[in-house]
């Protein structure tokens, strides 16, 4: 119809010109103007031409149709990856064996018992190379309605390792499963989706940002985006029941967020935790109940710009054996940053962290602030901010020490030299909210951390870094977290690559 349409008001548009032509001259003209007009719109009503039109119309038609379900019915593949190298050397390099992992801990103090600290050797001097990789592939309906995601991980793998495959021939066991789910959308709901099997939770940095199986439920309504979900995961090491749900871990997920302005962006999250039989430190069982409630923003005016994360968990701790007192679990979270854009190449920005801990083992209290599953970066000493730590090696991936929370106050900058050299700067003060114990020591000064990223993008898929951290360590890292209690300061210095597709 279209293609009629457009002929037609070719004809109309030439048998206006050819009246305003004649009106415009005058005279005699007229006359024959008019009987020229005419015999143009008859010419344009011309029943042959017309059903000529129509029979092109639906050739063209047919054509589009077979095209689009010729796409409808086809899969589409896709593949994604990543893969870090990276060599490095410390004075403290048993510091950054992974000695404290938030997805397989539930710290909390009772009865006297305190929640353990993770310690280092102090003597241990090392230069190494890492490696870590993941592969994504995706197999979906052309239509877009569909999809199929697995996804596996290589590594971390320190080189020299034989029994991971990294000896001499190269041959081992290092592969896990990173994805496994399925994708598709709501009928007649426009951009909503449902997500069933092992998938990415990113419910906040501090809280969930680790894979789980589950079944998960993605929408949009106008300026906002929601989610829903029931996880199930055991994190206990206790003998997996397929069936016995009084040790599964249960979570039930909503999340909502959206833009309320421009330039600012407000979400809210609330997870409640039902995680079954565990084991606490002193090897009794127990049962936690947990739930976790938060308020995020970020945004920024001109050339200033920030962001914040206020998150509360409260719930209970209830003991199997009677005889021992369950605990109140009352713990917060506070995150600030603000920054400010001196250019296009350079900005500065603070960040103040707070994470609650708990200061009596002996009380019905567990004040301190647990993690679900995440990896957090705030530096490259502690925690997850490097390429060492991308591939695994750290010392928490939990924004805390233990029990005792933690202090982070950090000021940084960045400033980019052109679209491939980019430099990043930190200096951060580190303490524990409550002070770490062993014996009569009672210390809470993790000390100063000098950070230095300096990154080169060699292309849209290839960046080269140089990393460097020292940390002038203060007593609660000398004297207690040092296995010995007689650390020092120490440093680290990396290279590395990051391919990705």
């Amino acid at each position: 119809m279209r293609l009629k349409t457009k002929m037609l008001q070719i004809c109309f548009a030439f048998i206006a010109m050819i009246v305003w032509t004649s009106t415009s001259w005058g005279g005699g003209a007229v006359d024959t103007a008019e009987m020229a007009a005419e015999l143009a719109r008859l010419k344009c009503q011309n029943s042959a031409l017309l059903e000529r039109l129509d029979e092109l119309e639906k050739k063209i038609g047919a054509v589009a149709e077979k095209k689009e379900a010729k796409k409808a019915k086809g899969i589409v593949f896709k593949a994604h990856g990543s893969m870090v190298n990276v060599i490095g050397a410390s004075d403290n390099a048993n510091h950054f064996s992974p000695h404290q992992k938030s997805g397989g801990t539930d710290f909390f103090a009772y009865n006297g018992h305190s929640a353990k600290v993770k310690k280092y050797d102090p003597e241990l001097s090392s230069h190494f190379g890492l490696t870590k990789a993941r592969l994504r592939f995706e197999a979906g309906t052309a239509d877009g309605f569909a999809k199929l995601v697995y996804g596996l991980e290589f590594g971390s793998v320190n080189w020299g390792n034989k029994d991971k495959g990294f000896g001499l021939s190269g041959d081992g066991l290092t592969q896990e499963t990173r994805f496994g789910y399925a994708q598709f959308a709501v009928p007649k709901v426009k951009g909503n989706f449902l997500r069933i099997g092992l998938q990415p939770t990113k419910i906040n940095h501090w809280v969930w940002t680790e894979t789980a199986p589950g079944i998960t439920y993605h929408g949009k309504s106008g300026a906002l985006k929601y989610m829903l979900g029931w996880y199930r995961a055991e994190d206990d090491k206790k003998e997996f029941i397929r069936f016995d749900n009084e040790r599964q871990n249960d979570y039930y997920v909503v999340k909502v967020d959206g833009k309320v302005a421009p330039s600012f962006k407000l979400g809210g999250f609330a997870i409640y935790e039902d995680q079954g039989a565990e084991t606490a430190v002193g090897g009794d069982t127990y049962n936690g109940h947990y739930y976790y409630v938060g308020l995020t923003g970020k945004g920024g005016s001109g050339p200033i710009f920030g962001n914040f994360d206020l998150i509360y968990q409260g719930g209970d701790i209830d003991f199997e054996d009677k005889a021992l007192d369950d605990l109140d679990r009352s713990a917060y979270l506070l995150n600030g940053t603000i920054g400010y854009k001196i250019s296009d190449q350079a900005k500065v920005y603070f960040n103040a962290l707070y994470v609650s801990g708990d200061d009596d083992p002996n009380d019905e209290d567990a004040d301190n602030f647990d993690s679900i599953d995440v990896d957090v970066k705030i530096g490259m000493i502690f925690f997850k901010d490097s390429y060492l730590a991308a591939a695994d090696r750290f010392y928490s991936d939990a924004p805390y020490i233990s029990d005792k929370g933690l202090i982070n106050l950090a000021l940084g900058g960045e400033y980019k030299f052109d679209a491939a050299n980019h430099l990043r700067l930190a200096v951060r003060m580190l303490k524990t909210a409550e002070d770490l114990v062993s014996g009569t020591k009672e210390e809470d000064d993790l000390g100063t951390e000098l950070d230095l990223w300096y990154t080169y993008k060699y292309n849209k898929n290839l960046a080269l870094r140089l990393e460097a951290a020292y940390l002038f360590a203060g007593d609660a890292t000398e004297e207690i977290i040092a296995s010995d209690g007689d650390g020092d300061d120490f440093y680290y210095v990396g290279a590395g690559m990051k391919f990705k597709f």
